[in-house]
């Protein structure tokens, strides 16, 4: 009998194409140098496990779009038996991978903690009903053994089929960002857990003092270039907002020559039909 644990990853996707995404394939292949299992979940049953670039390790998995990322997660994780996993990963599809993870998980290794993820953030949204408003960004999280041992008692302290049901998309959003991001990561400082970041948010803020707390959009480039953060967010590619206008052409600029030398990063700037 094989009692190995196993580290096991999440990869969430949304898509309404029949073709896995360039960028998402970059992504996941990454993912599974680092863990044992990655499970693609996704609402798109067009994208066949059969016609799957990747290797043995990526098993997919289909569910009906409710609930944003949360809802597709927690309709997976609840009939799971975590008692197999020695680490469970939590990465959703709204970034661009643009460097290997190799630092990250160097990184992860030598802080031991037992719950980590890419980025933290201070960000006080109006309407958190925390009191302390500290979390790990939910794009790409991290639970190690003790975390995963806590985890269904966290999942017993949310309303889930309240998050399930929201069919307001502002309402959903601000339950998601509310009860699972900001919440998980308080209900493990409030238990006592190691918390930990591969980027310091609050130490960034001090070094480089961008007019945004939100550094994985206010400083991207900076994050890329000097901090080794290996992500980019989607939106900044895609966003319509007033003050990216000026870095409209740095984000392309920033992949094209800081990017994996061996990836595609002229496709990936393409993804999305973005015309500059």
């Amino acid at each position: 009998m094989n009692d190995k644990k196993l580290k096991v990853c999440i990869f969430l996707h949304y898509s309404g194409k029949v073709e896995i995404p360039y960028y998402v394939k970059l992504y996941v292949t990454e993912l599974s140098r680092h863990f044992d299992l990655v499970y693609f979940l996704s609402n798109n049953k067009s994208l066949k496990n059969e016609n799957s670039p990747f290797d043995s390790k990526v098993k997919f998995k289909y569910y009906e779009n409710r609930g944003y990322d949360f809802g597709m997660f927690y309709r997976f994780i609840i009939g799971e038996d975590l008692e197999k996993y020695e680490q469970l990963a939590i990465v959703n599809d709204s970034n661009f991978l643009v460097k290997k993870l190799d630092s990250v998980f160097k990184w992860a290794q030598k802080t031991d903690a037992d719950f980590w993820g890419l980025v933290d953030s201070i960000e006080n949204p109006h309407f958190s009903t925390h009191k302390n408003n500290y979390h790990i960004q939910s794009h790409f999280i991290v639970l190690n053994k003790k975390a995963i041992d806590l985890f269904p008692n966290f999942l017993k302290t949310l309303n889930a089929d309240e998050i399930l049901k929201e069919t307001d998309l502002k309402k959903l959003r601000h339950n998601v960002i509310n009860h699972w991001e900001i919440g998980l990561s308080q209900y493990f400082i409030k238990h006592n857990l190691k918390i930990a970041s591969f980027i310091n948010s609050q130490s960034m803020i001090k070094k480089y003092r961008p007019k945004k707390v939100n550094v994985t959009f206010s400083l991207f480039h900076e994050l890329i270039v000097f901090e080794n953060y290996p992500v980019l967010k989607r939106k900044i590619a895609t966003t319509k907002w007033k003050w990216y206008k000026f870095k409209m052409k740095r984000w392309r600029e920033t992949l094209l020559n800081y990017g994996e030398k061996k990836w595609d990063m002229e496709k990936i700037c393409q993804m999305e039909n973005i015309k500059l």
